[in-house]
């Protein structure tokens, strides 16, 4: 998920097929100032080396910032590249960008409270442990910019920390699954769509966008089952189902 605001941006996570997209909706790679990852399950992170190379490829001035907990998604980012021998980019950008794309990653204690990790060129990055156990650790993400908030939870059962990282966000971006169509087990990691209202009901978010939807819609109707789940919630605002290349604008 891009969060813009002209020129630099920002990702967060970068699971398969993230660079594809990114290009496809017209963003320029040399310009991001960073990806944040949540946590390391595959989807999430899996397209880190692609997006590093085709940037150092298109000539951006190494390296990549990668934002991530310290664990194993921090090691993930600072290893994902060195398979790569010298060679194998031989060529592929301009003098300037170096001889190999490279990655520097910030890893940070994973913090129960909420806690800045990025504050450059007018973009604050705030984050807090969330609910996703076992996997450990897992954060969301508070954005803000230009008086503009937007909140990603990463995957995450509802808790005490999207409070905090949801509290009068513009945009709250949260995972959610069908609560009639999963299991009890996977709600005990993953947040219900009705919970997710809850919490954007209660946190007085201006706008809510559905994602890493369980199980995966395929027709209008499954998507308006989710939209109708999260009203039973209590949240009234505008709702908004995830879908590649989504654009929306963070206003009230």
């Amino acid at each position: 998920m891009a969060v813009v605001d002209g020129s630099p941006w920002v990702l967060v996570d970068c699971g398969r097929g993230a660079t594809q997209r990114a290009l496809e909706a017209g963003l320029d790679l040399t310009t991001v100032l960073a990806v944040m990852l949540t946590h390391h399950h595959s989807d999430h992170l899996s397209d880190l080396a692609t997006l590093a190379t085709t940037r150092w490829s298109a000539g951006a001035d190494p390296p990549l910032t990668v934002v991530a907990p310290d664990g194993p998604a921090s090691r993930y980012a600072g290893a994902c590249l060195s398979i790569f021998e010298d060679e194998c980019f031989h060529g592929q950008a301009r003098r300037a960008a170096g001889r190999r794309p490279t990655i520097n990653v910030a890893p940070f204690p994973g913090p129960h409270e909420l806690t800045t990790v990025v504050d450059r060129l007018g973009w604050i990055v705030s984050t807090a442990l969330v609910d996703h156990h076992p996997i450990t650790p897992a954060v969301g993400y508070r954005i803000e910019r230009n008086g503009i908030v937007v909140t990603v939870s990463g995957d995450t059962a509802v808790c005490d920390a999207m409070d905090q990282l949801a509290r009068d966000a513009d945009v709250l971006v949260h995972e959610a699954l069908l609560t009639a169509s999963v299991t009890a087990e996977l709600l005990e990691w993953n947040a219900g769509a009705r919970q997710v209202g809850q919490l954007a009901a209660r946190s007085q978010v201006g706008q809510l966008v559905l994602t890493h939807l369980m199980p995966a819609p395929g027709t209008l109707a499954e998507n308006d089952a989710f939209v109708v789940e999260a009203r039973t919630g209590g949240y009234t605002g505008s709702i908004h189902v995830a879908h590649d290349l989504l654009t929306i604008a963070a206003d009230r």
